[in-house]
């Protein structure tokens, strides 16, 4: 390796450095750089390396986890893993902020070609200590991919020393839909994605113990992508040491007023005539069609520079005659008809029955990627279905109205069975009814059960507050509908409400999972909240017959103040202990189901589509195979599915001339264009232009006002 430094106008080459001088120019490099400066370094925590066999243990189970997910679930899986092209590499210095103090600090021009064989691997680890790094690229040009072949390369070294950051891999996606910090994100992310307790998540944070790989700026939310990037940059400087890699579509991240404050930017090239020549010879006679029609179609051309588009080819043609393939239309109309045609292909890749018909199929697939692309998510968890989902106000009060039902009758139902008195079935109800009033619409699952008595303390105080304020309303609701003839009897409830209340409470405060778990499954938090909502439950009516007990028999001589106290604390349990989320989830799916949104059994589905390759597992959660698909999908309509058989042929004079190429073997970009597309909408939100048959906007994932009609 050769590296230039230009400091004070001397220039000093340095040739064959080791680890040595990579971190000599790393302390070069912070010297000058503004946000990387050795005095802010010193305010920085330091590096701690691991300590001790359980933390060497949760590392290892974190690292498994990262290289079963995506390694394993989504890079071995992927498109075009089985092929894959060596891809060409640019530096773009000029994407990310530099030091201003010092001119020529960095001894490449931006926008120099590397080497060929030089991989991103080679450039991450060139930087030395502290490296950060942009990816850039077009759609479809293998970001992602890009990325996890990093992390595999990552992984592997960590494998051979735990002691190194660990490399975990997040989509930035999920960011944009809170206001947090990028610490915070994290910790939530890495509990989310990878079952890594927030005490733990944070801990390692703090320590700088990880190595960030995060896939997908582009796919913030457009109005936040510049506030996402400050944030990135806010959490640097505050992490002086932690590595960094962060990639984004190229066109959507120089749209931006803000650039990343990164050691450097690479940014994938196109792919060469000569390399689509030679992965369509290895396909064999199977793309003849496709090799011929290349020749002479320049749409076909610019579609086949990216190498998503291109794999999705070699699957969606394979076989076809020229005759077969779509030979006019613009560029936009012939990707939807490569996708629809992949889509095609993949449903029929299959020799037995079908599970579901294409239509269903089609309609609970194209409702998903409407529903992630509006809301900028990227991987889908079943967990994280939420009202918002619901697409009109008849449907979201329909579910607040279902929901209310449920957790009512149920809590009426347990309190007068328990009781066997009408005081009973009152006490279940007014609980139901206090509790789903004074809960949030946000679904929370209560997935571990494992007890801290620091945290406990914390829930203890407000739990007896929040106890006695219901018992005293349960006690003037009592009086004013004649059920008891003493308003003491309600400063009794108030108590008994109170002390149970007070500890259930303190007790789900004080629950905490273990560390990491070692394993998950789609939707496991939900069926967690329903057990431990049982488990909760349990522990609530003990509670609640100790102190109606002791309320009742010792104090005021009456055997009633037990069935309540049991009624009570079982409601309570059960409601706060996970069973209102496992209910708000349970109807939540109802109504979707009940509009043929979704299926009934959602892990079955969608573990269908991962078999068809739409789809991909990760971990507990899935993605779509590639970004491109999922914008494919959402900008479909479900009650309009339309054939692939109908091909684009809007004129049948084809374009004969043969395509020049030049000395480079690049495609010549001077050559003329298809026909362009006629109808645009420009969207109200960010003025973007979209085609006419769209029905999001393919920029901030709006939906888009329909044309008049010109009749």
């Amino acid at each position: 390796m050769t590296q230039n430094l230009n400091i004070d106008g001397a220039l000093i080459r340095e040739a064959q450095i080791g680890q040595a001088g990579r971190d000599l120019h790393q302390i070069q490099y912070l010297t000058v750089n503004e946000s990387f400066s050795l005095a802010k370094l010193i305010g920085h925590r330091e590096v701690k390396p691991p300590s001790g066999k359980q933390e060497y243990r949760f590392r290892e189970v974190l690292l498994n986890k990262v290289k079963h997910y995506w390694i394993k679930g989504v890079l071995e899986k992927s498109l075009y893993t089985k092929s894959l092209i060596d891809l060409g590499l640019e530096e773009r210095l000029d994407a990310v902020k530099r030091p201003s103090s010092i001119v020529q600090e960095i001894p490449h021009e931006s926008g120099q070609i590397l080497p060929e064989g030089k991989s991103v691997t080679d450039v991450f680890n060139q930087m030395g200590k502290g490296r950060t790094l942009l990816i850039l690229g077009e759609p479809g040009a293998g970001k992602t991919i890009t990325l996890l072949k990093l992390a595999q390369e990552l992984i592997a070294r960590t494998e051979k020393d735990l002691s190194q950051p660990i490399p975990v891999v997040l989509n930035l996606s999920s960011w944009g839909n809170k206001q947090q910090t990028i610490a915070d994100w994290l910790i939530e992310e890495l509990n989310s994605t990878y079952q890594i307790s927030k005490a733990l998540g944070k801990v390692w944070i703090e320590d700088q113990q990880l190595l960030l790989l995060l896939d997908g700026l582009d796919e913030v939310k457009i109005e936040r992508r510049e506030t996402c990037i400050q944030a990135i940059n806010q959490f640097m400087q505050e992490h002086g040491l932690i590595e960094i890699v962060v990639t984004s579509r190229v066109r959507d991240y120089e749209a931006l007023s803000n650039r990343l404050e990164l050691q450097g930017a690479i940014c994938i090239q196109s792919l060469t005539f000569q390399q689509v020549k030679q992965y369509l010879d290895r396909a064999g006679e199977q793309l003849e069609a496709v090799k011929t029609l290349l020749q002479e179609d320049t749409t076909l051309q610019e579609l086949a520079k990216s190498p998503l588009t291109l794999s999705v080819m070699t699957l969606a043609y394979k076989g076809k005659k020229i005759e077969d393939l779509p030979n006019a239309g613009s560029k936009e109309e012939r990707r939807k008809h490569l996708f629809d045609a992949y889509i095609e292909r993949m449903f029929k890749r299959h020799k037995y029955e079908p599970i579901y018909s294409k239509v269903q199929a089609m309609r609970w697939l194209i409702w998903l990627a409407q529903q992630m692309f509006q809301k900028s998510q990227t991987v889908f968890v079943i967990e994280r279905i939420q009202p918002t989902w619901l697409s009109n106000r008849f449907q979201k009060m329909l579910y607040q109205l279902l929901n209310y039902l449920f957790i009512v009758i149920i809590s009426g139902l347990i309190g007068n069975l328990i009781s066997q008195s009408i005081n009973g079935m009152y006490i279940g109800v007014i609980t139901g009814v206090l509790t789903v009033c004074l809960s949030t619409t946000e679904i929370k699952p209560v997935e571990t059960l494992r007890w801290s008595w620091q945290e406990a303390r914390k829930s203890l105080r407000n739990g007896i507050l929040g106890g006695l304020f219901l018992g005293l309303i349960i006690g003037l609701v009592f009086k004013l509908a004649n059920t008891q003839p003493e308003i003491i009897e309600g400063l009794q409830l108030g108590l008994l409400y109170g002390l149970t209340g007070g500890l259930i409470l303190g007790l789900l405060g004080g629950l905490r999972g273990p560390e990491i778990e070692t394993k998950t499954t789609p939707n496991q938090g939900i069926w967690n909240s329903g057990k431990n909502a049982v488990i909760m439950g349990l522990i609530g009516a003990l509670l609640g017959g100790l102190f109606g007990g002791l309320i009742g028999g010792q104090i005021f001589g009456e055997e009633k103040w037990l069935q309540l106290g049991i009624v009570f604390g079982l409601v309570f349990g059960l409601v706060f202990g996970g069973g209102k989320a496992w209910l708000q989830h349970f109807t939540l799916r109802l109504i979707l189901y009940s509009q043929d949104c979704i299926p009934l059994n959602y892990v079955r589905f969608l573990d269908y589509a991962t078999e068809h390759i739409f789809v991909q597992k990760v971990g507990g959660s899935y993605i779509f195979v590639h970004r491109m698909l999922l914008e494919h999908f959402a900008q479909m309509e479900p009650a309009f599915i339309q054939p692939t058989s109908q091909l684009i042929h809007q004129s049948a004079d084809r374009n004969n001339a043969l395509t020049e190429f030049n000395s480079t073997n690049n495609f010549n970009p001077g050559t003329p264009s298809q026909t362009p597309v006629e109808k645009n909408i420009v969207c109200n939100n960010c003025s973007c232009t979209n085609p006419a048959n769209f029905n999001f906007c393919t920029k901030c994932g709006r939906r888009l006002n329909q044309p008049l009609s010109q009749d």
